[in-house]
């Protein structure tokens, strides 16, 4: 079921004003909603005051009646999109994960070469640059292989790379 986007809900509060939790002083707020999503765990995701609010019973009991209320009259309403399961495109994550090594090894390289022509200590010995562009090298080749994209034929990263990898997010 879909909603009118001119159509909204009312409800009212009687809130204790924060600063005499025990005074006998109320006020009526008029609360409009719209846009009502319902969650499977029996909650609501409405529209009020042009922000997305989630309802429970125990945050905002008024709130919460007054949806059920309108549900209960017929009021139209979608399921809440939380609980769409979508698949992920294994081309485009594969060409992610590519781009995403490529870009995060590419300093590692830049630093030794910077290193070794400056003539100062570079990060890495030069067996790991080596190994290091081999590595760089099947990334890029990758797609080009039978087993792309299977996340399985992924060139493997050499295991001192790694935590260099992590430690570059």
């Amino acid at each position: 079921m879909t909603k009118e986007p001119d159509t909204e809900k009312s409800t009212q509060e009687t809130p204790t004003p924060p600063s005499e939790p025990s005074s006998p002083a109320t006020a009526n707020v008029i609360v409009s909603f719209s846009d009502v999503a319902v969650k499977k765990d029996g909650t609501y995701v409405v529209t009020v005051a042009g922000n997305r609010c989630h309802v429970t019973k125990g945050y905002n009991a008024p709130l919460y009646k007054a949806v059920r209320v309108y549900l209960k009259a017929g009021g139209d309403f979608t399921e809440y999109a939380e609980d769409i399961i979508v698949e992920s495109d294994p081309l485009m994550l594969a060409r992610l994960w590519v781009e995403m090594n490529l870009q995060k090894s590419e300093s590692i390289v830049s630093q030794y070469r910077d290193a070794r022509d400056l003539g100062e200590d570079p990060p890495i010995t030069p067996d790991q640059f080596t190994a290091l562009l081999m590595w760089r090298k099947a990334v890029r080749e990758w797609p080009k292989e039978k087993d792309y994209p299977a996340e399985s034929g992924q060139p493997s990263v050499p295991d001192w790379l790694k935590p260099v990898l992590q430690n570059d997010d």
